[in-house]
């Protein structure tokens, strides 16, 4: 499984420095979730989440292969993702859309720096 960032989505990534990489699928990495962040069972939000490099959480035991290294996931998640997805930003709305090549997965591909954050479980 392999994901290629577009040159703006890269330059997002690359901005936030020295870190790993976790595709956060069901909120595992979230501040106190609310109503809005409730997932019953399935994805409610596409984002990858930057964590500080040696503190990728045990339980995400997976990975999508990327120019920036690894990118961790929870392994039972794996029919979730395609075996090559790519981003492209949507200029209409400014947001990071995610795509396999036969479908669009996501529209709004979220990238989330929770570096610092007291209420982040690791």
């Amino acid at each position: 499984m392999k994901i290629t960032f577009d040159e703006k989505t890269a330059d997002k990534i690359r901005a936030l420095g020295d870190v790993e990489l976790v595709f956060d699928f069901d909120h595992t990495l979230s501040e106190k979730n609310t109503e809005v962040d409730a997932c019953a069972g399935g994805i409610s939000r596409y984002r990858i989440v930057a964590v500080e490099k040696g503190k990728v959480p045990k339980e995400f035991d997976a990975h999508i292969d990327s120019e920036f290294g690894p990118i961790y996931y929870k392994g039972y998640g794996s029919y979730f993702f395609h075996d090559n997805m790519t981003t492209s930003i949507n200029t209409s709305y400014n947001l990071i859309e995610l795509k396999s090549p036969a479908e669009l997965l996501s529209p709004n591909l979220l990238i989330v720096d929770f570096r610092g954050k007291t209420s982040v479980t690791y």
